[in-house]
């Protein structure tokens, strides 16, 4: 049950840490005239490193498949940004945007709780 409540905890943080920079990117996007061609790579970092943070919540208490459970956060902060987007958007069509977007963060995810198991030696890989 404590695995479950840091990854919930993990992916929440991330998803509200998103939110925020969000609004602060569109308002220097907005005060700034940034083109709309930096948008999409600012935002894959953004989902990349909000990913690793909340993997690195979510781990902590696992002594064994940290990948498995960074998986799992990559697929729920995924599902949890998709939801709050398509609800802000009015459109919740899945198309092959969509499905990159869960296999980019189910990945990063998967590595962000290898490279940090990595960093931890008395912690097992698998």
């Amino acid at each position: 049950m404590a695995m479950v409540k840091s990854i919930f905890k993990g992916v929440l943080c991330a998803v509200i840490a998103t939110l925020l920079f969000i609004l602060l990117f569109a308002l220097i996007v907005q005060l700034s005239g940034l083109s709309n061609a930096v948008i999409s790579p600012v935002m894959q970092v953004v989902k990349a490193i909000a990913i690793f943070v909340a993997v690195a919540i979510a781990i902590k208490p696992a002594k064994s498949k940290g990948w498995l459970y960074g998986g799992l956060v990559g697929v729920l902060y995924m599902v949890f940004t998709f939801l709050i987007f398509s609800l802000l958007d009015g459109n919740f069509s899945v198309g092959i945007s969509a499905l990159s977007d869960l296999l980019f963060e189910t990945l990063v995810g998967v590595v962000s709780a290898i490279l940090l198991r990595l960093r931890n030696k008395d912690v097992e890989l698998a």
